[in-house]
């Protein structure tokens, strides 16, 4: 960057935070907005998020204030937001700033892998136990014949971008959706819950590592098993080497029983999932609508573990 879009740089974000700013940073999370690491000139840091999209920037914002505390008495920790301004131009939100690695780079060994998926998983449980009563949050996954109801508007709507076979794939899950989430109770769920919406804090006392959560836009109520399928969809997609490791330690960890009716609701799950991102991407940002659906043929051409 150059020095006076540096400098322009500093003023536009010590106005949002309203004190003095001497550095900033690209965050290594949340991709999708602008988010930076500040840090101001009495030394503290500060994370500052700048919302592209605006139509769901009131929301998101909301989630933001709300959850954190919600997750804080589940006994997950999560940054605070700190101020926020749904109107401003862009819509950008002040959280606290927490001192951790990204858990994605605990990946980059088999022993790595393991180790996040067990921390993860035992965060499900205590995310499933939230009480989120209250909450502005969607509740098309909520119910399966619901979910079937939504995801054939979706299927209708994305045929032009999917293949025959995928097409066909998606009907028939759809289909076995009522049977198949039959007297399942939803559970708050983080959304995108993923090593990269997740920061590794440093051990205090001999402690192990605590887990934290970023990022709360796609929460929602849906399946207990939400989260942990979303978190073996990108696992196995970006990182397919540490998948067959991580997945087993991830379940285990969660206490998920492992069995062909928990394989066959997670590959519903993952492929509704990816059903509903094409949808949102043709309807908001269609220049990212060519690659969901590619995640979705690809996620549909796979083995069943």
């Amino acid at each position: 960057m150059a020095v006076p879009e540096q400098e322009a740089e500093l003023r536009a974000l010590s106005a949002l935070v309203r004190a003095e700013v001497a550095a900033f940073e690209r965050s290594p999370w949340g991709f999708e907005n602008r988010t930076d690491i500040v840090t101001l000139a009495d030394g503290r840091r500060l994370v500052v998020q700048r919302i592209t999209r605006r139509f769901y920037a009131r929301r998101r914002l909301l989630l933001g204030e709300a959850v954190p505390p919600l997750l804080a008495s589940a006994g997950v920790r999560a940054p605070r937001q700190l101020a926020a301004d749904p109107d401003a131009d862009p819509p950008y939100a002040v959280r606290e700033f927490l001192p951790g690695t990204p858990a994605n780079r605990l990946l980059d060994s088999p022993a790595g892998a393991r180790d996040l998926a067990r921390a993860m998983g035992a965060l499900l449980p205590r995310i499933a136990g939230v009480q989120a009563r209250g909450l502005p949050l969607p509740e098309g996954w909520a119910d399966p014949q619901r979910l079937a109801d939504e995801s054939r508007g979706r299927l209708m709507r994305c045929r032009s971008l999917l293949s025959d076979s995928t097409h066909a794939q998606l009907a028939g899950t759809i289909a076995a959706l009522p049977g198949l989430f039959a007297g399942r109770p939803p559970v708050f769920a983080h959304g995108d819950f993923c090593p990269v919406n997740a920061l590794v804090l440093p051990a205090a006392g001999g402690q192990p590592p605590e887990v934290a959560l970023v990022d709360f836009d796609e929460a929602r109520l849906a399946d207990p098993l939400f989260d942990a399928a979303w978190w073996g969809w990108v696992v196995r997609f970006h990182h397919p080497e540490r998948w067959r490791a991580a997945w087993p330690a991830l379940l285990a960890a969660a206490g998920i029983q492992e069995g062909a009716a928990t394989r066959a609701r997670v590959r519903a799950l993952q492929l509704l999932r990816l059903l509903e991102a094409l949808d949102e991407a043709r309807a908001h940002l269609p220049q990212a609508a060519g690659s969901w659906a590619q995640r979705l043929e690809q996620t549909a051409g796979w083995e069943q573990p």
